[in-house]
């Protein structure tokens, strides 16, 4: 009777268990075809509509890409991010809980009561705290997503285009300071910024959460390639990667010495000296076009002026330097003398004529006469004579009454190894 007893109850937990499971939410599962599928661009442009633009879907469509991001690193927390099945651009899933998706897994959205918009922290196009259970179907894995193969600077000077999609950048290196160091700190809770720089000089930021699995890891130390999602925080673009084996960078890394883009509209903070040899009233001076900035000298006020204005750069130490190189973009028009490329290893500070300098041959310039402001790279200009720890750049400007008045642009200034 005790075992019977026994079975009895068994058989009665048993079943209670059985009938109080939670069953799993299905999905909608309703047949897409003629049914409307949203690209990412479309989404975004509901996203970003502000003329009594409704943000959220009262009826079954839908929105279909691959996985091009998943959990597995701790480097992202519920969530996923998607590249539409159009190739427009990409999507940022935050879920509610952990979901079970993964790199290449196929995934279908209904979107049917959801609300799409743009991070007002990163700006990229999001559903935010989604019940996957409820609205997502997975119906194929096995893809392989392969990145976009992009430069920091179009990423920089387009960051919309790229945001919450899959990127590779090539030839770049984390800064001396932030190569081999922790990829962030688990210890301290404090997620980090590590900077990534090209041979052009462009920077981007490399942000790792601190419950990234190898945050205890180091950051490479040579240059190289490194995949990673496109994101950015309040208009600043970053780098988020999926996973360090994809920060291949065992390759010789750039050097770079000096660099100045003239982007934060003072010439002097880079610490360049205008000196006036002759007519104060002319100088060298930052300038814009459109969004574009950049160094700029023109001898012509009320017509064309005898005057020689010199640009000099702050001191640029090539001491332990192997093959340094200088290379800058001028945009020119109007008749007049030409711009000189002039290198000193004496000078200090005031009159140019205290230093010795020597004029660079072989710098490629701009047009001037006919000349439209085409903006023109220099090319390489070797500085191999100049292997000093107080080497200068300078730029001479002259202009004259009967020769004309040319009006120079200067860009780009930069001097790394080749």
């Amino acid at each position: 009777m005790k075992q019977l007893f026994k079975y009895l109850m068994l058989c009665l937990v048993v079943v209670a268990f059985n009938n109080c499971k939670r069953k799993p939410i299905q999905p909608p599962v309703t047949d897409i075809l003629g049914h409307k599928v949203y690209s990412a661009a479309e989404l975004n442009s509901i996203a970003t509509c502000t003329n009594s633009c409704s943000h959220r879907f009262t009826q079954d469509v839908y929105f279909i890409g691959v996985v091009v991001a998943d959990e597995q690193s701790g480097n992202f927390y519920k969530e996923v991010y998607l590249r539409d099945r159009y190739n427009t651009g990409g999507i940022h899933l935050d879920f509610t809980q952990h979901s079970s998706f993964f790199v290449g897994d196929s995934i279908r959205v209904n979107l049917n009561g959801l609300d799409v918009n743009l991070n007002v922290d990163t700006d990229i196009l999001e559903i935010d705290s989604l019940d996957f259970e409820k609205h997502v179907v997975k119906f194929k894995s096995g893809a392989n997503p392969q990145p976009r193969v992009i430069s920091i600077s179009q990423f920089n000077g387009n960051m919309s285009t790229y945001l919450g999609d899959l990127i590779q950048l090539t030839n770049v290196a984390f800064l001396p300071i932030h190569a081999n160091q922790f990829w962030s700190d688990p210890i301290l809770g404090d997620s980090l910024n590590r900077i990534l720089q090209d041979c052009n000089g462009s920077q981007l930021i490399v942000r790792t959460s601190n419950y990234a699995k190898f945050a205890l890891e180091k950051t490479p130390t040579g240059n190289g390639t490194i995949i990673g999602i496109a994101t950015s925080y309040k208009g600043t673009p970053q780098m988020s990667i999926r996973n360090p084996s994809e920060a291949n960078m065992t390759g010789a890394g750039c050097t770079i010495y000096f660099k100045d883009d003239f982007e934060d509209s003072n010439l002097f903070n880079g610490g360049w000296a205008a000196q006036s040899v002759s007519n104060s009233a002319v100088t060298w001076s930052a300038s814009s076009f459109a969004s574009d900035k950049f160094a700029k000298c023109s001898g012509y006020v009320s017509g064309n002026t005898n005057t020689e204005n010199w640009l000099i750069s702050p001191v640029i130490n090539l001491a332990a330097s192997s093959n340094p190189n200088l290379s800058f973009r001028t945009a020119a028009k109007f008749t007049g003398p030409i711009l000189e490329v002039r290198v000193s290893t004496n000078y200090v500070s005031g009159a140019p004529t205290t230093a010795t300098w020597t004029t660079m041959s072989g710098v490629i310039l701009s047009p001037n006469n006919p000349g439209s402001y085409v903006w023109t790279g220099s090319g390489n200009i070797s500085l191999n004579a100049f292997k000093n720890a107080n080497t200068r750049i300078a730029f001479r400007y002259v202009s004259t009454t009967s020769g004309g008045s040319t009006t120079y642009e200067l860009d780009d200034v930069i001097v790394k190894e080749n």
